[in-house]
């Protein structure tokens, strides 16, 4: 320490004395150096309090500030989705009518349309704004109080889910599939976001309630570049069709019109089968290309079962030409035309015609019309009228309509006769009648002349028939003043609403005419049965024969017969194990699969409707998974009866998911007992069962769907004079694939209840025992052609073929794998269609029974 002080002091006397600088000098240099060191120094050493621990106040501090950066880790959690409702692809606008206080916050003036026993198309929006996401969003329906609705008469709740990946700060459209039943007490969804990777619950979106659409309603969707012509099919009277009684509340329109920009993304369903509350397709300068693949096939898919497409001639035939719609289409462009009022006047002469009241003046256009004349092709046919202006042309059972004019013409649709034209022709509805409505001067009253109690049936509103679905089903819905006496003795009057099928035309039933004869095959084919005497007694023979004489009988002749003693417990041991394996067959004592299924066929189109019936037998207890190759299948569970589900039973999960794949999970089985499914795809074939001319001019049924088929017959039915039909057939039999059989007509006689050719059958199942069930009653109700339950299909001419294919068609899997597989798909293909009646106007006009003022 001492050397220490006096080298100091020597460097001090050195700085002072030896240095050649005054002491200013040296003071203006040590100041600057001196105070950025002292800064340095506290910088890095600190003061000397900053060594102890901290005190209370800085410590409570650093734990808000932790807290604080928790919470905004949780808000940045909370904000990564933004998920909005999930709504139906179709119909979703605000609703003046809806209650804004029972609707969750953010969708006040909307609920969730749908339509009852239809598979609907929705759409939800979200976006991952922090990280990319993987996860499964799902649906659910609750009622009133929350909770899961079960599937009628079944122990099965019902959710549909769809996977979901979202990149990174983009927005995205997930869509999905969505099931309400046809009868049911659901009020609302639940729909929620997972995260696959943790399981964990990401979001629960609050849902809209349900506002149902009644029986009779059907989707008119418009796809235009300029929508806002085609607003005024909102307010026509063949849209909206309004009716007042005493005791009614003012009815639904019987259409929702869809007003869709086609230079934005179309609100067109991927699958046909959730294109079933579709009734009518406006088409105006849309781009066929803009159409996915899979919409495409939907919409052509939807036109063979009944749909019906309008195209605006002038602005859309050049682009479809070459398109998916081309083969489809009725006329030609033959070049530009000006349509003027002499080229009107048949036209509008016919559509103004009245059988009582004013006739609606003649079509004065102020100018002529832009146009374009048309070539029709030889399937076409002119709509009533003439002048060359609509032609129109089947396919399948669908209807394409092609105009020469603009379908938004402002003098044609400004013109009074335009309703009756719309409703007529555009729309092939039957002739209205105006009356005057008892309270409302200002709304007419409008009924069918020919129908006056069929106001509200849902055949007239759609062309769409699906056999499955639609077959021998009434569709009316009507009201009703009924007597009801109160607590002093007294009658008051109670209006009811009957209704025949609360989902109309294509709606989803498990007790349809089909569905029930496929639950009778099921249910017998998939029975457990006690063995009877006679297995009894075989196999007991058998036994006793193996092993007393044959057994003595092979070891004498090997000269050794005490061998025959030791041969017997061995004999006795698999005696036992093989009748066991033959009782198990018999009664089942295994995992067993069953299918029925009906293939719907649609003239010349190369894609089926398949409906397969499936039940599942399981001696133990089982959860199967049923995967689906195809992706527009849609499934349920089927109730195996109309008996109520005891209250007592298991609830089980079911879900039907779409990723890769779409499967049915979680079908669980009790032991000793069966599950049915229902599901339906559109099956895709190698080609089609039409009708053709042999070589000597004969007319012939050819087979190029890549099956064979057995028990075919030919059916046509006619009408030549009177109501009454006529009926002839042909008994083909076996027709294999890519053979040709001649067909030869005869009188045939319908009998309720029995199959056309019965002994022609028999002696064919006498011979070909391939199959092991019997699907009569399947083909009963497809050899019932419609009724007065169908008044538009009713007088109409048909020729269809029902045959068999003796297996369960590919594209289903059941998991686990059933050790018996059995089944049976009947063949119902509609060859050929008469023409459906002439369009004819309106008995009278809506001047008639009200005032018509000058902004009407």
């Amino acid at each position: 320490m001492p050397n220490f002080r006096k080298n100091l002091s020597t460097s001090r006397t050195i700085w002072r004395d030896k240095l050649p600088w005054s002491a200013t000098v040296r003071r203006a240099l040590v100041i600057p150096l001196a105070i950025p060191l002292m800064i340095l120094m506290l910088a890095t050493a600190g003061c000397g309090g900053c060594d102890s621990k901290q005190t209370p106040q800085t410590q409570a501090e650093k734990e808000e500030a932790e807290k604080e950066k928790k919470n905004l880790a949780a808000k940045k959690k909370r904000d990564d989705r933004e998920i909005k409702p999930l709504l139906p692809l179709l119909g979703q606008e605000p609703s003046p009518e809806n209650n804004a206080s029972e609707l969750p916050t953010g969708n006040a003036g909307h609920k969730l349309l749908v339509k009852p026993g239809h598979w609907t198309t929705t759409v939800q929006e979200m976006k991952s704004n922090y990280e990319d996401f993987v996860g499964d969003s799902s649906a659910m329906l609750l009622d009133s109080k929350r909770q899961p609705v079960t599937l009628d008469h079944t122990n099965f709740t019902f959710q549909s889910k769809r996977p979901v990946a979202l990149a990174k700060g983009r927005k995205k459209r997930v869509e999905g599939e969505l099931y309400i039943p046809e009868q049911s007490t659901g009020v609302q969804l639940r729909a929620t976001l997972r995260n696959r990777h943790s399981g964990g619950l990401e979001k629960n979106v609050p849902q809209p309630m349900l506002q149902k659409m009644p029986s009779y309603q059907y989707f008119i969707v418009v796809l235009s570049k300029e929508i806002s012509q085609y607003g005024f099919l909102k307010v026509t009277d063949a849209v909206r069709m309004p009716w007042e009684e005493e005791f009614d509340a003012v009815s639904q329109p019987h259409y929702r019109v869809v007003l869709a920009d086609a230079s934005k993304s179309l609100p067109l369903p991927s699958n046909a089968l959730t294109w079933t509350s579709v009734s009518h397709l406006f088409w105006d300068e849309v781009d066929p290309t803009r159409l996915t693949p899979a919409q495409q096939l939907a919409l052509v898919d939807w036109l063979h079962w009944g749909g019906r497409l309008i195209i605006n001639g002038p602005d859309s035939l050049d682009t479809l030409r070459g398109s998916f719609l081309a083969d489809f289409l009725p006329v030609e462009i033959a070049g530009p035309r000006a349509v003027t009022k002499a080229d009107l006047n048949e036209w509008s002469a016919y559509w103004s015609r009245r059988d009582r009241g004013t006739r609606p003046p003649q079509l004065q256009p102020t100018k002529p019309w832009s146009g374009i004349r048309l070539k029709p092709n030889a399937d076409a046919t002119e709509l009533a009228g003439g002048a060359e202006l609509f032609y129109e042309q089947f396919v399948g059972r669908g209807t394409v309509v092609v105009s020469a004019i603009q379908l938004a013409e402002r003098d044609l649709i400004n013109w009074p006769g335009y309703d009756s034209f719309l409703n007529a022709a555009l729309l092939r509805r039957p002739r209205r009648l105006f009356s005057k409505a008892p309270y409302d001067d200002d709304r007419p009253r409008i009924g069918w002349s020919e129908y006056p109690d069929r106001r509200l049936d849902a055949h007239f509103t759609t062309g769409l028939r699906m056999f499955a679905r639609d077959a021998k089903m009434p569709t009316n819905q009507w009201s009703v003043e009924e007597p009801e006496g109160n607590l002093f003795g007294q009658s008051n009057s109670v209006t009811t609403t009957k209704i025949d099928r609360p989902g109309g035309i294509g709606s989803w039933s498990e007790f349809n005419p089909v569905s029930e004869a496929a639950r009778a095959v099921l249910t017998d084919a998939a029975a457990v049965r006690v063995p009877g005497g006679g297995f009894v007694l075989a196999c007991l023979g058998f036994y006793l024969v193996v092993l007393v004489p044959l057994n003595w009988m092979v070891f004498r002749t090997l000269g050794r017969v005490e061998w025959a003693w030791i041969a017997a417990p061995v004999i006795a041991v698999l005696g036992t194990l093989l009748i066991v394996r033959l009782a198990q067959l018999d009664i089942g004592f295994v995992r067993s699969q069953t299918e029925v299924a009906l293939l719907e066929l649609q003239e010349t189109h190369p894609r089926g409707l398949l409906s397969r019936f499936t039940a599942l037998y399981s001696s133990l207890s089982t959860t199967y998974d049923v995967t689906f190759d195809s992706p527009t299948t849609v499934a349920t569970p089927f109730p195996a009866s109309k008996k109520p589900r005891p209250i007592d039973e298991n609830i089980w999960d079911v879900v039907f998911e779409k990723q890769n794949e779409t499967r049915l999970r979680g079908l669980a089985v009790s032991s000793a007992s069966t599950k049915m499914v229902h599901s339906e795809e559109m099956f895709a074939l190698a080609g089609s069962l039409r009708l053709g001319r042999s070589s000597r001019g004969h007319e012939q049924l050819v087979n190029r769907l890549g099956y064979s088929l057995r028990d075919v017959v030919v059916v046509r039915r006619f009408f030549e004079r009177g109501s009454t039909p006529k009926y002839e057939s042909s008994w083909i039999g076996e027709l294999r694939d890519g053979d040709s059989a001649v067909i030869g007509f005869r009188p045939l006689a319908i009998t309720k209840d029995q199959i056309p050719h019965l002994e022609e059958r028999q002696q064919a199942t006498s011979v070909n025992r391939a199959t092991k069930m019997d699907v009569e009653p399947l083909l009963k109700v497809a050899f019932d052609f419609p009724g007065n339950e169908d008044p538009v299909e009713y007088r109409r001419d048909e020729c269809r073929v029902v045959g068999l294919i003796d297996q369960v068609l590919p594209g289903s899997t059941v998991s686990p794998a059933a050790s018996q597989i059995v089944g049976a798909t009947v063949v119902l293909a509609h060859l050929e269609f008469g023409n459906l009646s002439r369009p004819e106007p309106d008995v009278n006009s809506r001047s008639d029974v009200i005032e018509v003022k000058a902004e009407d």
